[in-house]
């Protein structure tokens, strides 16, 4: 296997600073935006329900907006942070913008982490991410990092609910003042933190249910939607996968008797199991077929995005079928 580094390490860049102001101008995220009216090519207001939001440094339009969106700065956002980073509650971790400036986010790391009894420890962190192109508002995004492999997991809706939290308590709210923002970032660091205990518990059951190859195999052909079709079946190809197919198998199953996912003896587990497939996202699946040249966009979705949501569904069917 190549050593490929883990979509963690590429997503955004190492916050620089001590400061909201500093982090954003070393990042050189530090632009305003604005809301102007829509106009004809020849300069004439448009009479629309819909504004434009641009960049005021450079006038690229980030999107168009109804007319009652009020954008949240980016300065504003990420001083919703920096009380707490100055308190040492939180850490500065990556910054970085997707597009233009569309989409801002930042990641925090908690102080504190957990360790899975038999497997490794688990750092915690939480992101913050906001859109300017009206897409959404304030997001908060409990996550961890097992530090061994660098695996990433972002706990999602249907985590989030099954832990029996109301997901409001991870909304900051555009409208409130900055006071109430930050008491907000305060009760969302509780939701975190319970989340990731929950995740190791969980986790240091899974270590213990045993895995036949067929149900890990049917697991991987599940979990990334890896078709068979009986017309392609024949001996050399019992599943009746495609050429494709068969190659992503190929390299889970290479995956699974990597180090990471044998701690203690523990391969063939269900969480070495849900390990290996978090690992092809994080690791294979954000690079280009040859493992050579990163592919950005798919870093970001392991993180935040598609990629993000496929560990999360991984994640629910191990928990559902086992615990």
């Amino acid at each position: 296997m190549k050593n490929m580094m883990a979509a963690i390490g590429r997503f955004g860049n190492d916050a620089q600073g001590t400061t909201a102001e500093e982090v954003l101008a070393n990042a050189g995220l530090n632009f305003d935006v604005a809301i102007e009216p829509l106009y004809t090519s020849k300069g004439k207001p448009i009479r629309s329900k819909f504004n434009r939001v641009f960049r005021q440094d450079n006038d690229m339009t980030l999107g168009v907006v109804g007319k009652t969106y009020v954008p949240m700065q980016n300065d504003r956002l990420l001083g919703i942070a920096n009380e707490l980073v100055q308190r040492g509650e939180i850490d500065w971790d990556k910054i970085g913008m997707i597009g233009e400036g569309e989409k801002l986010f930042a990641s925090f790391k908690l102080p504190e982490g957990f360790t899975i009894s038999g497997w490794d420890d688990v750092d915690q962190y939480i992101y913050l991410t906001n859109t300017h192109d009206g897409s959404g508002g304030i997001r908060v995004i409990p996550s961890n990092v097992i530090i061994g492999c660098s695996n990433q997991f972002s706990h999602l809706m249907a985590g989030i609910k099954r832990a029996g939290i109301d997901p409001k308590k991870l909304v900051i709210r555009h409208s409130a003042k900055q006071e109430d923002r930050v008491a907000e970032l305060v009760e969302a660091l509780r939701v975190v933190d319970m989340l990731n205990q929950q995740f190791v518990l969980d986790a240091q059951e899974l270590i213990q249910v045993e895995m036949t190859q067929e149900d890990r195999v049917q697991f991987y052909l599940d979990t990334f939607g890896i078709k068979q079709n009986d017309e392609l079946k024949n001996e050399n190809n019992r599943l009746g996968l495609t050429t494709r197919g068969q190659n992503t198998l190929d390299k889970l199953l290479e995956i699974e008797a990597h180090p990471t996912n044998n701690h203690n003896g523990n391969g063939g587990t269900a969480f070495a199991v849900f390990n290996t497939a978090t690992f092809y996202i994080d690791h294979e699946w954000t690079y280009d077929r040859k493992g050579e040249k990163s592919n950005d966009k798919r870093v970001e979705s392991a993180i935040i995005g598609t990629g993000s949501r496929m560990k999360a569904k991984a994640w629910e069917s191990l928990v559902g079928e086992y615990l």
